[in-house]
């Protein structure tokens, strides 16, 4: 080979290798569907041992899920949402979704219509259909104001008028036995940003009837998130992807045969990623150790 032809050939600096070693450490696992089991998470674990326990279709009760989210938080906060939606309706549990902020509002239309048509090409003759198992009120404006509305609402249907693909709500089966907070068995207020679950907390109540409170968080804001959960303001918590991934491993030792879901996957993905900036920095360190003694 000439030296010509030879310097055709790309060179990459340090910084490029880096980058380019990272992205297949990323990418390889995605493609390729490749997963190993996750680490236990306790308090995700709780999260699922509460919705276990909450009353099913043949009950007046609803669960209130609040997703409040965007597109840059879809790995973590949409793949808690997801095990969560798949949950609720492997048990038959019925939701209402809603968010605060206004990003979230094409999400909440779409997630759960992605479970329900995977649960049912899984299980062929069974049907989870919108209006009945459950329903989207869309983006709510207002924050705390609008939060306590609800909770003071003698009629959740009357109160919300139209659902967000623009059914009058008490015309919806979904409502037929759903009157006010107390057909509420449990708030499960999953989120980005900072202070959203804290108007839930002080204003999602009435003086005769608090419902079960249920969280999950991107893995940063976990430190904080576990100061509601010690102190028993919320009853179970999905910490980050890895609470996410944790409770899929759940999800799947109750239903066998159940596909590896996306949080597994991400979760390998992201702490394939970790060990691979561990080496990096080990590998650096040695370099640099070796170098200071050669004296170059």
């Amino acid at each position: 080979m000439s030296l010509s032809s030879a310097a055709k050939f790309p060179v990459f600096s340090s910084r490029q290798l880096i980058f380019i070693l990272v992205f297949l450490t990323l990418a390889l696992p995605l493609l390729l569907g490749w997963s190993v089991p996750p680490v236990r998470m306790v308090a995700a674990e709780k999260l699922f041992e509460q919705i276990e326990q909450l009353p099913s279709a043949t009950s007046d009760k609803i669960v209130y899920l609040a997703l409040d989210y965007g597109p840059g938080t879809t790995a973590e906060i949409g793949s808690q949402a997801k095990v969560l939606i798949e949950h609720l309706f492997r048990r038959r549990i019925k939701f209402l979704v809603t968010a605060q902020v206004l990003e979230a509002a094409p999400l909440i239309n779409s997630v759960p219509d992605t479970v329900a048509t995977k649960l049912m090409d899984q299980y062929p003759g069974e049907k989870w259909e919108y209006g009945t198992d459950w329903v989207n009120v869309g983006y709510t404006p207002g924050g705390g104001l609008t939060i306590q509305s609800v909770a003071k609402a003698a009629n959740l249907a009357a109160f919300f008028k139209r659902d967000a693909r623009g059914n009058a709500t008490a015309e919806l089966p979904f409502f037929k036995d759903v009157t006010s907070l107390e057909s509420v068995s449990a708030l499960v207020q999953l989120t980005a940003y900072t202070g959203t679950l804290e108007s839930y907390l002080q204003f999602f109540a009435t003086e005769k009837y608090r419902p079960l409170f249920l969280h999950g968080c991107t893995s940063i804001a976990t430190p904080q998130a576990f100061i509601y959960l010690d102190s028993g303001q919320i009853k179970g918590l999905f910490e980050g992807i890895a609470g996410a991934a944790w409770y899929g491993k759940l999800l799947t030792d109750k239903y066998p045969g159940r596909p590896v879901d996306d949080s597994v996957v991400i979760n390998t993905t992201l702490g394939v990623a970790h060990l691979l900036v561990i080496g990096l920095i080990i590998a650096g360190n040695v370099v640099g150790l070796l170098k200071r003694r050669s004296g170059t």
